[in-house]
């Protein structure tokens, strides 16, 4: 193969453009802005998010908290399930308990105290509990009470490395939800919180303010799922298993469009980039990700994150009870783009957030199959108009969680737990 002739400056000038945008697509990844680049389009637990609009500008990019642990390593146990014999429970999400079965003269905080082991029992049986109409969730300090009083030990959030979600507050290792106005009109599907690498078993969502129309958290019963989906898709899914695409670098489509002389470059300087930016993913990014090229003429060319293939099928870690464990509900973007629409031209690090689900060989799942799983999900959906002082616990490994569309002013925040 031969070089093309081309002026030392023009050389140059390729490779430090080239340079540039690699460290940039390298540096976006991982949750910094960026101001140029292809559209991109909505997921709910996509790799990286824009950060909600906080009056501490660093706050929006640091959700590394040094006191608290990491998230737990996902528990996988998924081998050898029969899905024929799978039976939905016999339940109503969530479990309801309100600020009037505090007995007279008994504090809220020692009201939690005391039924400790029953609550977390109803949670394990139940798979999720409202509480509804306390005063002592109203304030941070009192959500960061709540939770100690049942002893849950917080952890950090499974996306804590590529910076997708603020910190509202370190000390109560506290999150904020997707309450961005940008965000608003955009629904969230439907999802557990967890990577290939990392899953917190429980969490704990709290309203500080509900939103003037909409936002309802929402909830999803994964054992129920997992009985009304079709044996045929199911068994389809779970033979071949999912691998998610998390996030994607599209910035590199002027290789495309190189003028005739510096054609041959494109090859090259795609292994070098590519090189570049796995090294860098690697480094600062907790999640086992692969770096693929992708092409075609309505994304152009860019470089897709892929997690490694797992299962849509997933064992509790203490009952043993199989559930849907999937997020293709918010990772799919066929689903996505039909409820949503696509994206107007966007900047900063919502450009890097497109996700998408394939088999685990790479192919395309059936535009037929994501209508069932979608319809399967929507019959299911449980919708908590939660307000200011609710706090939803939800177990992780069996109920899957997502927000509606709002208008107005919205502030929910979640910790999760070990």
């Amino acid at each position: 193969f031969c070089w093309p002739r081309a002026t030392p400056l023009a050389m140059r000038s390729v490779f430090s453009c080239c340079l540039l945008l690699a460290q940039g697509g390298a540096a976006a990844l991982v949750g910094q802005p960026l101001s140029q680049g292809r559209a991109g389009r909505r997921s709910a637990v996509g790799m990286v998010t824009a950060a909600p609009e906080l009056k501490d500008k660093q706050q929006s990019f640091d959700t590394s908290i040094a006191e608290v642990p990491k998230c737990p390593e996902t528990v996988w146990n998924s081998e050898n399930i029969d899905l024929a014999a799978v039976q939905s429970p016999s339940r109503v999400l969530p479990v309801e308990i309100t600020a009037a079965d505090v007995p007279e003269g008994m504090s809220q905080e020692e009201f939690f105290r005391a039924r400790r082991p029953e609550l977390l029992e109803q949670l394990t049986a139940g798979g999720a509990i409202w509480l509804r109409g306390f005063d002592l969730m109203k304030t941070k300090e009192g959500f960061a009470s709540f939770y100690e009083q049942l002893e849950l030990e917080p952890c950090q959030d499974p996306l804590a490395s590529v910076g997708a979600r603020a910190v509202v507050d370190k000390k109560s290792a506290m999150y904020e939800a997707v309450n961005k106005p940008s965000r608003a009109k955009f629904f969230v599907g439907m999802h557990a919180e967890s990577t290939y690498k990392r899953t917190n078993r429980l969490g704990a969502f709290v309203c500080f303010k509900q939103a003037e129309t909409g936002g309802e958290f929402l909830l999803l019963d994964g054992h129920k799922m997992l009985k009304d989906l079709d044996p045929a898709v199911l068994r389809r899914l779970y033979d071949k298993g999912v691998r998610f695409s998390n996030a994607e670098l599209p910035f590199f489509d002027f290789l495309r469009t190189l003028p005739e002389p510096l054609q041959p470059l494109k090859e090259p300087l795609k292994g070098v980039f590519k090189a570049v930016a796995q090294v860098a993913v690697g480094a600062k990014i907790d999640m086992e990700l692969e770096l693929r090229w992708d092409e075609n003429e309505e994304d152009g060319l860019r470089l897709l994150a892929f997690s490694p293939t797992q299962p849509p099928v997933n064992r509790h870690p203490v009952t043993g009870e199989p559930a849907w464990f999937c997020n293709v509900h918010s990772h799919s973007r066929y689903l996505r783009d039909g409820r949503d629409g696509k994206l107007v031209e966007s900047s900063g690090a919502s450009k890097l957030n497109v996700t998408n689900m394939f088999y685990g060989d790479l192919s395309e799942v059936s535009a037929d199959d994501l209508k069932h799983i979608d319809e399967v999900t929507m019959k299911n959906l449980v919708y908590v108009p939660m307000e200011k002082g609710d706090v939803v616990l939800v177990d992780n490994y069996q109920v899957m969680h997502g927000r509606d569309v709002f208008t107005g002013e919205r502030l929910h925040a979640v910790t999760w737990f070990q």
